[in-house]
C-alpha cells in the first residue's frame, strides 16, 4: 500500500495552532507521510506486547473519557494492517465501559513505559463485548518525550475499593487523597476530540512531567505543554470542541483518577505561575469525576525521570507584574496598510501610565494556543491626552497578526512606556527641532511634534517622507499642527511632479537647515535603517554634532555585520550557558521568545532590534537575522536571531544571566 496519504490528516483546530507558530507548510507535508490509514508491520509488531493501552471515546452528552484497558499481553492484536482486535471486558466502573459500543470512534495510544515507545490509532469500534475490532482510521508513530522508565510491569490480582463517583463535581471539593494523587502525579493520559468533516475524531495522548506538573488551582488543572512534534492533536482538539478528559494513574498502588470537563488553552497570568520549559499552558475544569481505588491490576515503580522532563519546572511564581492592563476603546485604517489603535485602561480604578513624545510600549496579543504575540509599537499620540495611540504598518507575520486579533473590546497587556528617543534626550530646553520620519517612521516624530509645538521650546519642523501620497497617515493631524505653528514638509520620492502640498523627490537635510544656525539644531530621524543611516550621514557632512543626531531605526543603523544565510526549520537545542537551562528553539520564534518559554528573563527593550538591549553573546552554533537586521560584532540581538540552517545546538550567554 502507498504510505503517502494525498489529503491533509489535520482538522481545523490543528491547522489553526500551526498556522499560529508558523509551521503549517511543513506540517502538511509531515502529516500526508505519516498519518497513515493503515498499521504499518512494525505498528502490528507493537501493539501484541502490551499489558494496557490508553483509550478514549466520548459519551452521548458530548464528554470525552479515557482510561487504561488492561490485558495479557495479546489482548490487543493485529490481524491485518487494517484493524486491531481487543479482546477485553473492562471493570463496570470504568467510565469508559458503556461507551464501547459498534459504531463508536476511539483513540488508541499503545505505550510502552520501560522502552519509552508510544504509537497511535484513531479509528471506529465493531463488534460486541469482550470480542471488538478496532477498524484504524489514522495511525502514527508519538516521539519518546516526557515518558518515565517505570521499569518492566508486573501483573498483580486488583482488590479495587469502592469507586467514588461525582457528577457535577467541583475539584477542591474532593476528599484530600484524591487531591494528594493529582499533586504527586508524573504520568498522565488525555483524551480529546474534534468534529471533522469525516466525523467524529478521537484522541488518546501521554503527558508527563515532575511531581506536581498538574497544578491544581481552585476548581481548575493547569497543564504545562512541551515542545513535541508540532501536530497538536490534543491541544488542537481542545480548541476545536473546548472539552477534555485526564486519566491519573498511579502504577505503584494502582490507583486510577478519571476526570472529564470543559478545557481550553490559558497564558502565564490565567496559570497563575511560571513552568520553565513550556510553551504554553492549557486548562481543565472538570465537571465529573471517578476515582477508583486500587483498580489497575498492573503494577510498577517509577525509575528515572525522563531525561526531557527533568530540566523542566517546578511551578514558579510569576514576578509581580508591570504590565498594564488594556483594552481597544477604536480602530481607525489610516492608510490601506496603516491601522490605528487607541487604548485605554482597561480597568476604570486605573489610569495608564504617563509617557513622553517619542517612547514605545510592548504588546502582549492573546493568540490562539495560549501564548502572547510580543511585540513593540511606538506611541504615535499626543502625550498630553489620555490614553495611548499606537499605529501599525502590516508589512509582517507579527503587526499582521495585529491587525487580525486586535479589534474594538479586545484586552491585552502592554508595558510602561520605554525608550530615550525623547526631546529630554538632547539635554535642550530651547533649540531648532527638526523631526524627520520616513514611512512608519512617522509615528514618534508625530507625537514629538504634539509635544514640542506650541511649547515655547524653539521652532518645530517637520519632515515627512513617503514613498507615495496614499502610504501617507495623519495627514489632516499635521495639517492641525501646521495652523498651530509647525513647519511642516513633505516629500513623495516616487515622483518628480509636485502635488498639492507635496514637495517631488527625496529630502535633502542642506535645503531644510537653510538660514538655520546649525548650532541650534536637534535632529530627530525615525525611519527604516537606509534612511535613517542616509540622513544621518549627511547631518553630519552639513557640520551637526553627533550629539544633535537622534535616531531611531527600524533595524539599528550604527550596525555592520549582516547575516543572510536561510533560517534552520527544524527544532533546534539551545543552551543558556550561564543559567543552566536547556530548551528548544521551535520555527517562527525569535531566540529571546525561546528564552522566556524556558522561565528566563532576559534584558531587552524594542524587541525589534533597534535598542540593543537584548545583546548578548553565542558560544557555539550560528544565528541569522531573516528581517536583514545586524547585531555588534561579538554579540547576538536575541530578539531578532534565528538558529542559522545546518547550525547543531547553541550555546548562549545572557548578559544579565
Amino acid at each position: 500500500m502507498n504510505n503517502d496519504v494525498t489529503s491533509s490528516p489535520w482538522h481545523e483546530g490543528e491547522l489553526a495552532l500551526q498556522r499560529v507558530v508558523g509551521v503549517e507548510k511543513q506540517m502538511a507535508e509531515v502529516g500526508r507521510k505519516v498519518m497513515r490509514p493503515f498499521l504499518t508491520p512494525q505498528l502490528q509488531h507493537f501493539f501484541p506486547q502490551l499489558p494496557f493501552v490508553a483509550a478514549a471515546a466520548v459519551d452521548h452528552d458530548g464528554w470525552p473519557w479515557v482510561t487504561l484497558l488492561e490485558g495479557a499481553p495479546g489482548f490487543v492484536h493485529a490481524p491485518d494492517e487494517s484493524r486491531l482486535d481487543l479482546a477485553l471486558t473492562p471493570p463496570v466502573d470504568d467510565p469508559l465501559a458503556p461507551l464501547l459500543n459498534s459504531g463508536t470512534s476511539i483513540g488508541l495510544l499503545g505505550i510502552e513505559l520501560h522502552t519509552r515507545r508510544r504509537n497511535r490509532v484513531n479509528g471506529v469500534l465493531r463488534g460486541s463485548a469482550s470480542q471488538w475490532q478496532l477498524e484504524v482510521t489514522h495511525a502514527f508513530g508519538n516521539c519518546p518525550q516526557y515518558i518515565h522508565d517505570w521499569s518492566a510491569m508486573r501483573p498483580v490480582q486488583p482488590q479495587p475499593g469502592p469507586a467514588l463517583i461525582k457528577r457535577d463535581a467541583i475539584l477542591d471539593q474532593l476528599p484530600e487523597p484524591v487531591l494528594a494523587h493529582i499533586d504527586r502525579a508524573i504520568t498522565a493520559f488525555v483524551g480529546s476530540y474534534a468534529h471533522t468533516d469525516q466525523g467524529v475524531q478521537v484522541d488518546a495522548s501521554h503527558r508527563g512531567g515532575q511531581p506536581g506538573f498538574i497544578r491544581r488551582q481552585g476548581s481548575d488543572l493547569i497543564l504545562p505543554d512541551f515542545a513535541g512534534n508540532r501536530f497538536f492533536n490534543t491541544l488542537g482538539n481542545v480548541l476545536a470542541s473546548g472539552r477534555a478528559a485526564l486519566v491519573i494513574p498511579d502504577f505503584a498502588s494502582g490507583n486510577v483518577l478519571h476526570l472529564t470537563g470543559e478545557a481550553r488553552l490559558v497564558d502565564e497570568e490565567t496559570a497563575g505561575a511560571r513552568y520553565p520549559g513550556a510553551e504554553r499552558y492549557w486548562c481543565l475544569t472538570p465537571r465529573h469525576i471517578v476515582w477508583r481505588p486500587r483498580a489497575l491490576r498492573w503494577r510498577s515503580h517509577a525509575g528515572a525521570v525522563a531525561v526531557e522532563a527533568a530540566p523542566h519546572g517546578p511551578w514558579q511564581a510569576l514576578a509581580p507584574s508591570t504590565q498594564q492592563c488594556v483594552q481597544v476603546a477604536a480602530v481607525v485604517q489610516e492608510t490601506p496598510e496603516i491601522r490605528s489603535f487607541y487604548l485605554k485602561s482597561a480597568r476604570q480604578d486605573k489610569a495608564l501610565a504617563p509617557f513622553e513624545a517619542g517612547q514605545f510600549i510592548t504588546l502582549h496579543v492573546p493568540r490562539l494556543d495560549g501564548t502572547a504575540l510580543v511585540r513593540s509599537y511606538t506611541l504615535s499620540g499626543n502625550s498630553q491626552q489620555a490614553g495611548y495611540r499606537i499605529s501599525v504598518k502590516a508589512d509582517g507575520e507579527g503587526s499582521h497578526y495585529v491587525h487580525s486579533a486586535l479589534q474594538v473590546g479586545t484586552e491585552l497587556a502592554v508595558s510602561m512606556p520605554m525608550g530615550s528617543f525623547t526631546a529630554e534626550a538632547s539635554g535642550s530646553g530651547r533649540a531648532h527641532w527638526v523631526l524627520l520620519g520616513g514611512g512608519i517612521g512617522i509615528t514618534p516624530i508625530l507625537s514629538l511634534a504634539h509635544e514640542l509645538t506650541g511649547a515655547g521650546r524653539g521652532p518645530v519642523t517637520l519632515v515627512q517622507s513617503v514613498r507615495d501620497v496614499a502610504e501617507a497617515p495623519f495627514g489632516e493631524e499635521l495639517l492641525d499642527l501646521e495652523a498651530r505653528g509647525l513647519r511642516l514638509q513633505r516629500h513623495v520620492t516616487r515622483t518628480t511632479t509636485a502635488l498639492n502640498g507635496w514637495m517631488a523627490g527625496r529630502v535633502s537635510l542642506g535645503q531644510v537647515f537653510t538660514d538655520q544656525v546649525l548650532s541650534e539644531v536637534q535632529l530627530y530621524l525615525c525611519g527604516p535603517a537606509a534612511f535613517v543611516e542616509r540622513y544621518h550621514q549627511e547631518a553630519l557632512e552639513l557640520g551637526l554634532s553627533s550629539g544633535q543626531i537622534h535616531t531611531e531605526a527600524f533595524g539599528p543603523s550604527a550596525l555592520t555585520q549582516t547575516y543572510a544565510v536561510p533560517v534552520a526549520e527544524q527544532a533546534v537545542e539551545v543552551s543558556f550557558a550561564n543559567s543552566s537551562v536547556v530548551a528548544h528553539w521551535q520555527p517562527g520564534e525569535s531566540l529571546l521568545e525561546t528564552a522566556e518559554k524556558a522561565g528566563l528573563q532576559p534584558a531587552y527593550g524594542c524587541r525589534s532590534g533597534s535598542c540593543g538591549e537584548c545583546a548578548c553573546t553565542l558560544v557555539q552554533g550560528e544565528v541569522t537575522y531573516p528581517d536583514g537586521i545586524s547585531a555588534p560584532e561579538g554579540e547576538i540581538l536575541l530578539c531578532s536571531a534565528r538558529p542559522a540552517a545546518h547550525s547543531g545546538r547553541l550555546a548562549i550567554t545572557l548578559a544579565n544571566g
